[in-house]
């Protein structure tokens, strides 16, 4: 019974080793298991070798931007920052997920911001597919049903908007900053 089980554990780690053998240069080891016995109770415990465990190089920055890897005097990698501009310094963008008519208020947008930052006071447009443009009044921004000066990257946001029909807008078109972006197209690839 225990000769089945360490065959059974051997085999199993002779698989995840030839697994791991396509995955950055590790090699599998050799199993050694005893011959089966012929009339001994206990068999001998077989002898397992695990292979050390080898460093898989980066290809890249695992950031949230792109890098460019550059070799130093001393053979080793260094990062080097991308030079496109972080979200953060980007106009306003922000993907309308949702679409609630408030009654005698006007609609809210629901959506996560991509890119900049929206304040109050701020003018926005909606971008649409075949050169779609609406410009809506923005009466409020709100997160978590809070009422903000400001939005930024990563907020989960509503928009408050006036001056467009709820039934004129669907989920995916695009909230940006007026005039900042030429095309509905342009905006979206931002966002991928």
């Amino acid at each position: 019974m225990n000769y089945h089980r360490a065959l059974k554990w051997g085999i199993a780690i002779t698989f995840v080793m030839s697994l791991l053998s396509g995955c950055g240069g590790a090699t599998p080891s050799s199993i050694e298991l005893p011959a089966a016995p012929a009339s001994t109770p206990l068999p001998a415990v077989p002898q397992v070798v695990v292979a050390q465990p080898t460093a898989i190089p980066t290809t890249g920055n695992m950031g949230p931007f792109p890098a460019a890897a550059t070799a130093t005097t001393e053979g080793t990698a260094a990062v080097q920052p991308s030079p496109t501009l972080p979200p953060v310094d980007r106009p306003f963008l922000m993907k309308i997920e949702r679409i609630t008519v408030v009654t005698g208020r006007g609609t809210l947008l629901e959506g996560r911001v991509v890119n900049g930052t929206l304040n109050e006071g701020g003018t926005i447009e909606i971008l649409g597919p075949q050169d779609a443009v609406l410009s809506p009044d923005l009466l409020a921004i709100l997160v978590s049903n809070a009422v903000r000066d400001e939005v930024t990257v990563g907020d989960y946001a509503g928009i408050l908007v006036g001056g467009v029909e709820a039934t004129t807008l669907s989920p995916g078109l695009l909230l940006a900053e007026t005039g900042k972006y030429d095309s509905y197209e342009e905006a979206l690839a931002q966002i991928q």
